[in-house]
């Protein structure tokens, strides 16, 4: 079973967005993160929780040969 992803998005009296993503590890994190920010505007930073630093789950697909 795949593990559950979250977004929380939050909005201050300014304007400014702040969102957390849970649940997406490593590199595909940062990679969502920067689409995300490309999305709601300018960017301005990246803070990494240690779940960035997780090993990411490796799916393995295999095929077999019906004889």
């Amino acid at each position: 079973m795949a593990e559950k992803q979250e977004i929380e998005i939050f909005i201050s009296e300014t304007g400014e967005i702040e969102f957390h993503i849970k649940g997406i590890k490593g590199r595909k994190c940062e990679d969502f993160a920067k689409d995300m920010g490309k999305e709601l505007g300018n960017l301005k930073e990246l803070n990494f929780t240690s779940e960035y630093y997780e090993k990411e789950q490796a799916t393995n697909k295999t095929q077999q040969k019906i004889k």
